[in-house]
């Protein structure tokens, strides 16, 4: 078997988010390493990042109903020469349907050719969702399963999803010199930008304002806080469809000194004037802002969900709680009370990313991964 693979991932679209950044992040290295790689999907808001790494991208309408799957799998045929391809890589359910029917494909043309099987690889981004008996019949986790987390293998498991010896559990990775620890000069002058002093205690939320990530847990935090905590200013960084609602609810409870929108910014500068994350998802992947704000020496506090385990040692690297409303809230406010175990939990925090969480160790535990699937 060649070293040198073709390899085709399936993604519903390339819309904003972890996801397609991992993505991204894979095959321009793969790329780079002299792999072949091919992406299959409908464009989204991200697709431009997709265009200027000058990755090859062929457009399918994944997103539209299900009658779309017919048309995706017959320009995938007129397209793609299936018998090049080593690896379907997918990312979505419905991709990973889609991934069954071209493998299913290449065997009925090649039923005289007596080559493998084209492997496919599902990469879980997002578990511990709802699975109603519809779910599970249009569901597929592929010959083999990426997991990020532990968190998602016990979900697979316990809900019979996938055999254990198919499971293969590689975290995220980031590169770390994007995101250094400031010196108290950076961290200063990160804050002067910003408006804030240096006795502010400051929390960020990095994310999209939208469902599942709970934003409104954190006003409410600000509100609850102001007693307590008065020099608690917590920074809001992203956009989504519950921007203006945000806003209009920071007005209305006149929290505008203690809570700053800043809409979509680059994460680093507003990492730099924080003393520390705060993630009160429902519902999460694996969660690259929590790795950088780790890397970058700023403890977290997440709800526990999926990629809690690899992220957060429990008063090392920061905390987690509950996925609950006043579970979240007592816990940010006891988090955040304690300015000196904040600093010494982000001192771990920027250690233990470095040794763990490299975007290195995922590229190389992903390429062994690939090799094995040929055999």
């Amino acid at each position: 078997m060649s070293s040198t693979l073709k390899i085709l991932h399936l993604l519903n679209g390339s819309d904003a988010g972890g996801l397609s950044q991992y993505v991204l992040n894979l095959s321009i290295k793969l790329r780079d390493a002299g792999h072949h790689v091919i992406l299959a999907g409908q464009k989204g808001a991200w697709h431009n990042r997709f265009v200027d790494a000058g990755l090859e991208w062929i457009e399918i309408p994944l997103q539209g109903g299900w009658w779309s799957m017919r048309q995706c799998l017959e320009t995938l045929r007129t397209t793609l020469d299936l018998f090049n391809v080593n690896l379907i890589h997918t990312h979505y359910r419905k991709s990973t349907l889609l991934g069954r029917k071209l493998q299913q494909e290449a065997l009925r043309q090649d039923m005289l050719q007596y080559r493998p099987r084209i492997p496919l690889l599902y990469t879980l981004h997002l578990s511990h969702i709802p699975l109603n008996w519809g779910r599970r019949l249009l569901s597929d986790f592929g010959d083999h399963t990426h997991i990020a987390s532990e968190d998602a293998r016990s979900w697979l498991l316990e809900n019979k999803l996938q055999k254990p010896d198919v499971i293969t559990l590689i975290p995220h990775g980031i590169h770390v010199n994007d995101f250094p620890v400031p010196t108290e000069e950076q961290k200063l002058l990160a804050r002067n930008a910003l408006s804030l002093q240096p006795t502010d205690i400051v929390a960020a939320y990095i994310g999209r304002l939208d469902y599942p990530k709970n934003e409104q847990w954190l006003i409410e935090l600000a509100e609850r806080s102001q007693s307590t905590l008065p020099n608690l200013k917590i920074i809001l960084a992203g956009d989504g469809p519950h921007e203006q609602q945000v806003r209009a609810t920071v007005r209305k409870r006149k929290l505008q000194d203690h809570v700053l929108i800043l809409g979509h910014r680059e994460p680093l500068p507003i990492l730099h004037a924080s003393d520390a994350a705060l993630l009160p998802s429902e519902r999460e992947g694996f969660s690259y802002s929590t790795v950088e704000a780790l890397c970058t020496g700023i403890p977290v506090l997440r709800t526990r969900t999926s990629g809690t385990t690899e992220t957060i040692i429990e008063n090392v690297t920061g905390r987690s709680c509950d996925i609950n409303r006043a579970s979240f809230i007592s816990s940010a406010m006891e988090f955040l009370s304690d300015p000196v175990a904040l600093a010494q939990m982000g001192r771990t925090a920027a250690i233990h990313v470095r040794e763990n969480l490299t975007f290195e160790k995922q590229l190389q535990a992903t390429l062994q991964l690939y090799q094995s699937l040929q055999h």
